[in-house]
């Protein structure tokens, strides 16, 4: 805390003082005052009229008795007015404080100290005794003026008084190790009985150690050695699923590239949902091995989707070159026997319906599994429109000879030549087709 300024103190003597002239005088009960420059005043006045200068009247003069000045009513305080000024010293109050205390508690010590004996009173009974050039650290006989300080060549009883130094110091020192011998001597004997503790500790551990020693050889030592081959048990039984594990994923893979290049889809989609199951298991996490095997089952599967679609389309679209013969052969046949009726225009052949469906039934089962079924079905849209219009047109083209030239018979076909809605002739539409 800031320290207070000091108060503005005047003494007496230099109230009183002043010239031989002044005098010193004041209010009756007032504190005296000096009044030498009043008192100069250049114009002559009696004594009384100079106290015309002050503002009270002398002792001479009585005053009127006046009547006192009423009371005022007394302010209202309460601690809430003070709440700034507290807050505001509050901190340098409160480290004043802590400064007190601590004083107070350094002067007890002191206190303690002084009736308490002084352990270094012995060295300053010899500093007192022997003189202070002996006990500097700097303190060195070869040096010439320490020398000649210490041991002045004149002095006859140098001997004798260097002796009574030495008697000095001794005696002090004998005196300081008697002081402190009791303490030695106790702090001696407990490291002794704290060296013994320790080795009676040291003992007892030894003990234990072979006590523990002995459990774990006779009664422990079997039960560990089989929680241990139990434990490497079954380590060594987990290595040996997740070895067959990695044996069949390897087998899995070689076999899907197998069937996939002998376009066996079936198979290749049984192989790649057995892996993708095991996948989701998380029976091959941490295996770097088969980090890309995603991926790879990714490719398999969209080399699968393309034979489906290419079989599919190449079973149920048929050849445009069969088309044409079967329709060139069905019209030729038609024309060289016009009796024969409608009746086998629309039959085919039962066998080969059975053959196609069972062509196609295994492509359509692994089309659905894979759901690209929709997605085929509308190539197979696309391509059966190109192939039968390209069958059209080489019928058209073959057939439109065969048309002109072939006979009118009245009797197959009612009112002569037929002809559309518009009159126009069959063969006349052909050719603009």
């Amino acid at each position: 805390m800031a320290s207070r300024p000091p108060l503005r103190t005047t003494s007496v003597a230099s109230v009183f003082s002043s010239t031989d002239s002044s005098t010193s005088t004041g209010p009756p009960g007032g504190v005296p005052q000096s009044i030498t420059a009043l008192l100069n005043n250049p114009l002559p006045s009696s004594a009384a009229s100079s106290y015309s200068w002050l503002s009270w009247p002398p002792t001479t003069i009585t005053l009127p008795d006046a009547a006192p000045p009423p009371p005022s009513h007394p302010c209202e305080i309460t601690r809430a007015d003070f709440a700034p000024y507290l807050a505001a010293v509050s901190d340098p109050f409160a480290r004043f404080a802590d400064i007190r205390l601590h004083a107070h508690a350094e002067l007890a010590a002191s206190s303690d100290a002084e009736g308490a004996p002084a352990a270094s009173s012995g060295l300053a009974a010899c500093l007192r005794e022997v003189p202070a050039l002996f006990f500097k650290e700097d303190f060195a006989l070869e040096d010439g003026p320490t020398f000649q300080a210490a041991c002045p060549l004149d002095d006859d009883a140098l001997q004798e008084r260097l002796g009574q130094h030495l008697d000095v110091v001794e005696a002090h020192l004998v005196r300081e190790i008697a002081l402190r011998s009791e303490s030695f001597y106790e702090a001696q004997g407990r490291l002794r009985g704290l060296d013994g503790e320790i080795v009676t500790a040291v003992g007892r551990i030894r003990e234990l150690r072979e006590v523990v020693q002995v459990l774990t050889g006779d009664l422990v030592g079997a039960a560990r050695q089989v929680q241990e081959l139990n434990a490497t048990r079954g380590n060594l039984v987990a290595l040996q699923q997740k070895l067959t594990v990695i044996l069949y994923v390897s087998q899995a893979l070689t076999a899907l590239k197998l069937l996939v290049a002998a376009a066996d889809c079936a198979g290749a989609l049984d192989v790649i949902d057995n892996l993708q199951n095991l996948l989701d298991t998380d029976e091959l996490a941490g295996l770097y091995c088969f980090r890309h095997i995603r991926d790879q089952l990714g490719t398999s599967l969209d080399s699968v989707n393309s034979i489906l679609s290419a079989e599919f389309v190449h079973a149920a679209v048929p050849d445009g070159k069969a088309v044409d013969a079967m329709i060139l052969s069905t019209v030729k046949r038609k024309a060289s026997s016009p009796l024969n009726g409608t009746d086998h225009e629309g039959n085919i052949d039962e066998e080969e319906s059975f053959i196609l469906r069972d062509r196609l039934l295994p492509l359509i089962i692994c089309l659905l599994r894979t759901d690209k079924f929709p997605a085929v079905l509308r190539i197979y849209r696309d391509t059966l429109i190109t192939v039968m219009k390209a069958s059209i047109k080489a019928t058209v083209a073959e057939l439109l000879p065969v048309l002109t030239a072939r006979p009118i018979d009245s009797d197959s076909v009612t009112g002569g030549r037929a002809t559309d809605a518009d009159g126009i002739s069959c063969t006349q539409s052909l050719s603009l087709f």
